[in-house]
This record gives structure tokens, C-alpha cells and sequence, in this order.
């Protein structure tokens, strides 16, 4: 047993008053004489022997109601393991998390809801002087200051479900951060949570002696969940027309298996397209919607399905923009027959705008304008227009190189050396035929899915030596295993590299039909699309590749429920960036508006992070604290209706006052029976 006020316990030396007073009672005994006494001597005697045992028990009576008395007021408590009990004003932290998984259910109601009850029996179970934090995953400013006990209850009772998912360190972290500006002598942090696993990174936790924690789990009855986990197109570039198939992973976190769920997509507020899948206990499968896209720009759409009571993850947001044209500028160096061949395939095609110009009158100014340079049969790559097309690609477009018939390989080293490659030198003019097609890379993996043996592919009869820079892709292979076609990456652009020129002498790849699936191509990947969509709950920075914003009004950006804010735009080296600084945003299209034009559609969708819905137990979370040695974190059991006198438990051990004031009152009855006795 200890106490909370010791230094009351001094009184105890009160207990010599009483002894005091009955070992020198101030009273006088009168004699009188009475004759024949002699039938009352042995009643006497007995009655003296009595009064002497009363006098006796009322004094032992007495000295126990006032040292009852004084333990009273020091406070006795029989401590909880590893807690002392601390006095003075205090200062305490409560985490509620509200992060989407709190939307689940126990037998006692949706666990928010619980949460935010439980913060506010906790505020209750401390004293009125004291100050207090209530803290959300939305780690705004405001939940860095210390409240009173009416704001406490008020801001504990506001929380809502939100997109942000906090590790627990990070929340120990910041709750212990907002207690060391406080001077209260006791300090206390509180952890209202599921115990979900995917947050728990019990590995980062620490002791901290100044802040000792308390977790008191709000277990969810069922870890059933079913969530789209995410989306992305059969092709990575949308044109007018073209029939598209979007790609929909989903997860079942539950056990039970499911059968024929719908699974619907819109397409700008319409129904684009209809799907049905079955997914077994624990399973991950991959489903496709098909649609046809029919008019070009930015479109936005939303993939959904339904399921209950965890609701965030049934729905994702996708923003897309579909080419209405490609820009493609041929470069020739004289070759009339292959640039004859290159003009074929795309003069005719409603999708591409072709444009030729010699090397001697390009004016350099035409290459940000366009999507893909094909540099055919040059004798020379001047520095001027080296460095143009380093710019060009790095800003996100894409770069066909093709050698001229008995050129010099070194008139072209410049380019090769600037994109990481080594110079080119004079190959075999034996005939050789491609062997080989990485079908592991995108680049004709989207188009072949399988390739025979014996396929036709196009020969060879003059090539260079070529070696690729460090990380290329070598899409096409010669026989002997040199590279004939490559992909080298800079920025977000690409340069592809020929080994062979196009004239019909050198070999016979304009006549094959992999020339014409190449050239689209490489046309096709030459305009970056970005992502389909972004998460909400963390810094993002969307990066707004080949847009311009003109004027000096800042940017708006528009969102669902008619929200309308102004972002951050940075601005790097060649492209803009929009930055969302951890914002409160709800999931959905949002439009980027300059001035009266809508010139890009994002879209922002919650993280799936809570999607698992499995937790620890109370005891398996102590097992882990166990092992790895943190004694001042301490985990209570799964009853959150009793937290109030939980709390007080624990805060202040297990309190003897009362019982020691029930037995001053008893001592004092034994003494007013004794007394009435004696008479």
C-alpha cells in the first residue's frame, strides 16, 4: 500500500491525546464510609474488572476512528503494476482515430462512435485544472494545443471519419511533442484505436518515462471487407475511337466467398460500362469493363461496386485525356525512298498531322510542337539540334534515330554520347536476320501476346555497331545477339536507336510489317499520360506534363460539392506541378481551371491502406510490447464502457480512502455503543 499524501501520516502521532487522556484522567475519587459492605465486595469487584475492559476498548476505539482518519486524508491506494501514482496538474494527450476503418461495427455500435464516447469519459475522469490535446489523423495545427475540459469534450465529440492513416509511432511522436510544451508535472498519453495491423508498426515504437501510453482497443467484430484496390488501362495511350479495356484489381480481406458482385463503371456521370465477378475467401483477382471512347479531351471516371459497412474503398475515381491528334516531324537527311516509306504510314492517318522537313532548312523552333522526330538517314547531327531534342525528350516526347546508307557513324556520335550511349561504329554488311522480340517490355508486349518460332522477321545486309547506354531496353535482337532496335529513357521522353538504315539495300524492315506497328509505336508512347489518379491523406505533388498556364491569375481547382480552392503550383525546370499539402479533400473529378478553360481533369481517391480490416488482440499487442521490452506502454482490455474507472485505476491505483473513512465511522459506533454501555 502507498500513499498519495504521506506527510498526513505525521498526524498519527495524534494518537497520544487519547492514551494521554485515559492514563491520567484529572477526575477524583471521593471515600465514603458504608457499612456492611461485606454482601457487596464481590459485585464490585466484577463491576471494576468490567468498566476496566470498557475503558480499554473505548480507548482502542478512539485511537482507531482518528488513525482511520488520518489514513483517509493521506490518501491510500494500492498501486497498478509498473504505475506509480504522480500528484499535481496534468497534462494529457488523446488520440482518436478516426481513420475510415473506424466505420466498422461491434456488438456495441459503429467503433467512432465508441471512440469519441470514450474520449469523453476520459476528459470527465480527470480533474477540471487539468489540460488536454485531442488529436486526429488530420494532424491539423489546431490539435497541437492544449484545451480545457469543456473544449476537450467538444472537439472529442466533432471527429468524423477521415482519408488520413497514421502510423502509431507517428502519433506517439506527435503527442509527445505537444506534451513538452506543457510544465504540468504528470503527463499521460491516450491511444483510442482499433488495433488495425497495417498502422500498428509496434517495431518503431519507444519508451518514453516522461509520457507513459495508454492504448485501449475498439475491436471490430468482423474484418469483412471488400475493395477495389486499383485501376490502369490495357494501353497506355486513349484515341478517338479506339475500344479500351480498363483493368479493375480487387480484394476480398473477409472469408466468406462471393458470387456474381456487380461491378459498374461511369464515364462522365454515365453508365459506360457493366461487369459481374465472383471472388473467392482472401483472394486478390484482376476483371476488365470494356468501352469505346468517343470524343477526344479530358474525361473522368468512377469505378464502383457495393459493399458494407466499410464504404471508403467501393468506389475509384480515374481522370484520363484522350489524343485527338499526334504530332509526328520527319528530319531527313535525302533519303527519298525511305522517307517515302516513314510519309506512309502516316500521311493517311486521321490521328497523326505528318510534317517533313529537310535538316538544312528545319528551324528548330518547330521540335517543342511535337510529339515524335524521326531523324532519318542525317550525315551529320549538328550540336544546335543535339541539344534541342535533349530538352524535347526530357520535357516527355520521343526520338527516332535511323542511320543513312554508308554514313559515317562517328557524324553521329554527339547524339548517342548525350543520351548516355557510346559512339557508334561501322557493323557487318553479312546478312543477318532479327532473331529475337523482348516481348517482356511494354513496348510490344500491349501488342503481341505470344510470338512463333518461326515468324517472319526483317533481315539485315548493312548495320552499325551500337551499344546501348546503361538501362536501355534492347526491344529487337540480330542473331548474333547484338541490339538492332533500342528504347533509352531521359526524363520522361525516349530515343530510339536503329542499328540499320531504311533504304531497301540495307535490309528489308520497311517492307515488314513490324516498320509500320513500330513507327505507331513509337508515336503512341510519345505522349506522357500521367496517372490515372492520386491519393489523398498525403503531400502529393501532381506533376502537369505539357501544360502552360498563361496569365497572371492564379489556377482554381474544382471539385465535387462545388468546392473550389486555390493549389500550389510549383514550377520546375520545364513542366508545372500542382502540390496538395495534406489536405482534408473528398474523393472524386476535379477539374483545374485557368482563368474560364478547364485544361486538365485529376483525380483524387482515399488510400486503401485501411482496406485490410485485421487487427491485433489486446493480448497479442502486450505479447509484442513483451518481446521487445516497453514497459511504459500499456494496453487495456477490450471494454470501453468502463473506461472512466479504467482510467482512474490505473491514474491513480486502486483508492483505499474511502474504506478508511467507512472505518472511522464504524470505530466511532463502537465507540458511542461502548460508552452507552458503561452507564
Amino acid at each position: 500500500m502507498s500513499f498519495v499524501h504521506p506527510a498526513f501520516l505525521w498526524a498519527l502521532t495524534a494518537l497520544a491525546i487519547p492514551v494521554l487522556i485515559h492514563l491520567f484522567q484529572l477526575r477524583r475519587f471521593k471515600r465514603i464510609d458504608f457499612p456492611n459492605v461485606r454482601f457487596l465486595a464481590e459485585v464490585t469487584q466484577q463491576t471494576r474488572a468490567r468498566r476496566k475492559v470498557q475503558h480499554w476498548l473505548v480507548l482502542l476505539a478512539r485511537c482507531l476512528a482518528l488513525a482511520s482518519l488520518v489514513l483517509a486524508f493521506a490518501q491510500p491506494y494500492l498501486p497498478h503494476a509498473r504505475n506509480a501514482v504522480k500528484v499535481g496538474e496534468r497534462a494529457v494527450s488523446i488520440f482518436i482515430d478516426d481513420s475510415f476503418s473506424m466505420d466498422g461495427r461491434n456488438p456495441e455500435g459503429r467503433l467512432l462512435d465508441q471512440a469519441r464516447k470514450g474520449a469523453q469519459d476520459a476528459v470527465l475522469a480527470y480533474s477540471a485544472t487539468d489540460r488536454f490535446q485531442v488529436l486526429t489523423g488530420r494532424f491539423s495545427g489546431k490539435e497541437q494545443t492544449l484545451l480545457g475540459r469543456d473544449e476537450a469534450l467538444e472537439a472529442s465529440g466533432q471527429v468524423e471519419a477521415g482519408p488520413f492513416t497514421r502510423a502509431m509511432s507517428t502519433v506517439m511522436a506527435r503527442q509527445r511533442e505537444a506534451l513538452a510544451r506543457s510544465e504540468a508535472p504528470v503527463k499521460q498519453a491516450l491511444l483510442l484505436t482499433d488495433l488495425q495491423r497495417s498502422v500498428l508498426d509496434v517495431t518503431n515504437w519507444t519508451d518514453d518515462e516522461n509520457v507513459p501510453v495508454l492504448i485501449a482497443p475498439i475491436p471490430s467484430s468482423t474484418t469483412e471487407n471488400l475493395a477495389i484496390d486499383s485501376v490502369w488501362f490495357g494501353s497506355p495511350v486513349r484515341r478517338q475511337g479506339q475500344h479500351e479495356a480498363l483493368y479493375v484489381r480487387i480484394k476480398n480481406y473477409g472469408t466468406a466467398e462471393l458470387v456474381n458482385v456487380p461491378l459498374r463503371l461511369d464515364i462522365d456521370g454515365r453508365q459506360r460500362a457493366l461487369a459481374t465477378f465472383s471472388i473467392g475467401p482472401e483472394a486478390v483477382i484482376d476483371t476488365v469493363l470494356r468501352f469505346t471512347t468517343r470524343a477526344g479531351g479530358d474525361h473522368w471516371g468512377r469505378v464502383a461496386l457495393d459493399d458494407r459497412p466499410v464504404v471508403f474503398d467501393n468506389d475509384l475515381f480515374i481522370a484520363y485525356h484522350v489524343i485527338e491528334r499526334l504530332n509526328v516531324l520527319l528530319i531527313s537527311g535525302g533519303d527519298e525512298e525511305s522517307d517515302r516509306s516513314i510519309a506512309d504510314v502516316f500521311a493517311g492517318d486521321s490521328l497523326h498531322v505528318f510534317t517533313s522537313r529537310p535538316l538544312r532548312s528545319l528551324d528548330l523552333a518547330m521540335i517543342d510542337q511535337q510529339d515524335l522526330i524521326i531523324l532519318n538517314a542525317l550525315p551529320e547531327t549538328p550540336s544546335g539540334l543535339v541539344g534541342s531534342l535533349d530538352a524535347f525528350v526530357e520535357g516527355g516526347g520521343s526520338v527516332a534515330f535511323f542511320p543513312p546508307v554508308g554514313g559515317d557513324p562517328e557524324a553521329a556520335g554527339p547524339l548517342f554520347t548525350r543520351f548516355g550511349g557510346a559512339s557508334p561504329a561501322r557493323g557487318d554488311t553479312a546478312l543477318a536476320k532479327v532473331d529475337r522480340i523482348d516481348l517482356e517490355k511494354p513496348f510490344y508486349r500491349d501488342i503481341f501476346e505470344t510470338m512463333q518460332r518461326n515468324v517472319d522477321l526483317p533481315v539485315v545486309r548493312e548495320r552499325w555497331r551500337i551499344r546501348p547506354a546503361v538501362g536501355s531496353d534492347v526491344l529487337l535482337r540480330l542473331q548474333d545477339g547484338s541490339p538492332y532496335l533500342y528504347r533509352t529513357g531521359k526524363g520522361r521522353g525516349s530515343l530510339y536507336v536503329c542499328a540499320t538504315p531504311l533504304a531497301s539495300s540495307a535490309g528489308n524492315f520497311t517492307r515488314h510489317a513490324f516498320f509500320l506497328t513500330s513507327l505507331l509505336r513509337m508515336a503512341e508512347l510519345s505522349r506522357p499520360m500521367g496517372a490515372l489518379y492520386n491519393t489523398i491523406g498525403a503531400e502529393v505533388m501532381i506533376p502537369l506534363e505539357g501544360l502552360e498556364l498563361e496569365g497572371e491569375q492564379a489556377p482554381h481547382l474544382n471539385g465535387p460539392n462545388g468546392m473550389d480552392l486555390v493549389p500550389e503550383i510549383r514550377r520546375k525546370p520545364g513542366a508545372l506541378a500542382l502540390v496538395l499539402h495534406d489536405q482534408d479533400l473528398p474523393p472524386g473529378p476535379y477539374a483545374l481551371v485557368n482563368g474560364s478553360d478547364t485544361v486538365r481533369m485529376l483525380a483524387l481517391d482515399l488510400p486503401r491502406k485501411e482496406s485490410d480490416l485485421s487487427s491485433f488482440t489486446a493480448q497479442e499487442l502486450r505479447e509484442e510490447l513483451a518481446i521487445r521490452g516497453l514497459n511504459t506502454i500499456t494496453v487495456l482490455d477490450e471494454r470501453p464502457e468502463d473506461l472512466s474507472l479504467r482510467l482512474n485505476e490505473l491514474d491513480r491505483g486502486h483508492e483505499l480512502w474511502k474504506w478508511f473513512v467507512l472505518l472511522a465511522l464504524l470505530f466511532l459506533i463502537i465507540e458511542v455503543i461502548l460508552l452507552s454501555t458503561k452507564r
